[in-house]
């Protein structure tokens, strides 16, 4: 099945079998009258993918094109806690519909089955919903509720994978750490998933991970040799070390560690961060040897040296801004972030409405523009938006949908280019690794 053709599967079945359901366990429709679990659940996802910050009047001219002839008036009655209900189980029924595109990013992604990236957004909400959602209670994303959206983006084939949880559970800890991808699949994280038995897991399953290495951890020489691990990698020649090493003491790890020493204006701008953090967070001044581990750049990884280089090494590991872009894309564009309402009920509405436009908002992308290096994703989603109205028309005619999904294709193929830059992106570094333009010292 054509990318094409899963997009308005999934859709078809989202605002279809899957609103009916979401509309019985959550009893929004009491009695039909002029809205349908098919009409509501079009209304608020299509509206909000329309306009993230939709208007009661701009979400009743939708329902008209949904099939439900209301008022803005009727609109707002229908902001109650079932709609909330309604809206989240929706969500979760969309977050295990995952399916990507076979159009690669880069031949580089096709060496594996997989390519994932696995990180996590905060979004602040009410606090009365703060005993099903707990946040930390601080200023950083976070206040009495929240929620933190773990996610995963597949560099390869787009797919994505979202996970809701309390906002104050730590990534280390979070179910995901422990999902199988298959046999050949990489997954990339960065510290907060540090954890050498879920990598040791990965590894026991024919999977991949590409981490930086926490500091503090104990480096061995895969002869077993303990070694201090900043004096000997500056013993070392070449502007990569690329050694096999085992790591920690109790619970060990035999993997690869790939290092290089940074230029020192990036050394500085490290250690003025850790500094800050540090201050801000523990009110004390790091110390010599964590300042001194500025120096350097550490991944570890499990893909044998015949599979990836070193330079692709550091080109993956970067590729992991791809999900901080996901979720800018999602934050600045979708909006998810604001708690804009004159109610927490409202507030609640228009949280989990953008977060389900957001989440077919990709699927659209993949249906139009994953696989394209050329093109600008902002720009892609910018562009969605122009179709929702046609989205709305055909979503009960298979042919007619696919026609729409196709003309957004073709829109897309025609406009949405990236800006002119002067160094290489992402998606041009994974096609050609020899244009990263990368100094060593």
């Amino acid at each position: 099945m054509g990318i094409i053709a899963k997009v308005g599967t999934a859709l078809q079945q989202l605002l279809g079998p899957c609103a009916e359901e979401a509309a019985a366990q959550s009893g929004v429709i009491v009695r039909k009258r002029k809205f349908t679990s098919l009409s509501l659940a079009r209304t608020f996802v299509l509206g909000f993918l329309q306009n993230p910050d939709a208007s009661d009047e701009e979400l009743a001219q939708m329902a008209v094109q949904c099939g439900a002839d209301v008022t803005p008036q009727a609109v707002e009655q229908r902001h109650t806690p079932k709609l909330v209900q309604f809206l989240e189980a929706l969500f979760h029924h969309a977050s295990h519909m995952v399916f990507g595109t076979q159009r690669a990013l880069a031949p580089l992604l096709q060496r594996f089955t997989s390519v994932t990236v696995l990180d996590s957004s905060t979004v602040t909400l009410p606090d009365s919903v703060q005993e099903q959602f707990a946040g930390c209670g601080g200023s950083h994303g976070s206040g009495a509720a929240a929620m933190k959206l773990q996610t995963e983006l597949d560099l390869r084939g787009g797919a994505v994978q979202v996970t809701v949880e309390a906002g104050r559970s730590a990534d280390g800890t979070t179910p995901r750490q422990l999902v199988r991808r298959g046999a050949g699949a990489l997954r990339i994280t960065d510290l907060g998933y540090f954890s050498l038995s879920v990598f040791a897991t990965l590894v026991g399953w024919s999977e991949h991970f590409l981490s930086r290495l926490q500091f503090g951890t104990t480096v061995r020489l895969a002869e077993g040799t303990a070694v201090a691990l900043l004096p000997w990698l500056a013993q070392q020649a070449g502007p990569f070390i690329d050694r096999l090493v085992v790591l920690g003491q109790e619970q060990t790890l035999a993997c690869r560690l790939i290092a290089w020493r940074v230029p020192p204006e990036q050394a500085n701008r490290r250690r003025r961060k850790l500094r800050e953090e540090l201050r801000r967070k523990k009110g004390r001044e790091p110390s010599a040897a964590r300042l001194a581990w500025c120096d350097w750049t550490i991944l570890i990884t499990s893909v044998p040296q015949t599979l990836l280089r070193p330079a692709e090494a550091v080109v993956l590991y970067r590729a992991r801004w791809q999900v901080e872009l996901l979720f800018k894309r999602w934050k600045s564009q979708g909006l998810i972030a604001v708690l804009s309402g004159s109610t927490e009920v409202r507030q609640l509405v228009r949280v989990w409405s953008r977060l389900l436009a957001v989440l077919v908002q990709h699927w659209l992308v993949l249906a139009s523009a994953w696989g394209d290096a050329r093109k600008s994703l902002s720009k892609v989603c910018e562009a969605i938006r122009r179709f929702v109205g046609r989205l709305a028309d055909s979503l009960d005619h298979t042919r007619a949908l696919r026609r729409v999904l196709a003309d957004v294709g073709k829109v897309v193929a025609k406009t949405c280019r990236r800006d002119k830059r002067s160094k290489p992106g992402t998606f041009e570094l994974l096609n050609d690794v020899d244009l990263l333009d990368f100094r060593l010292t």
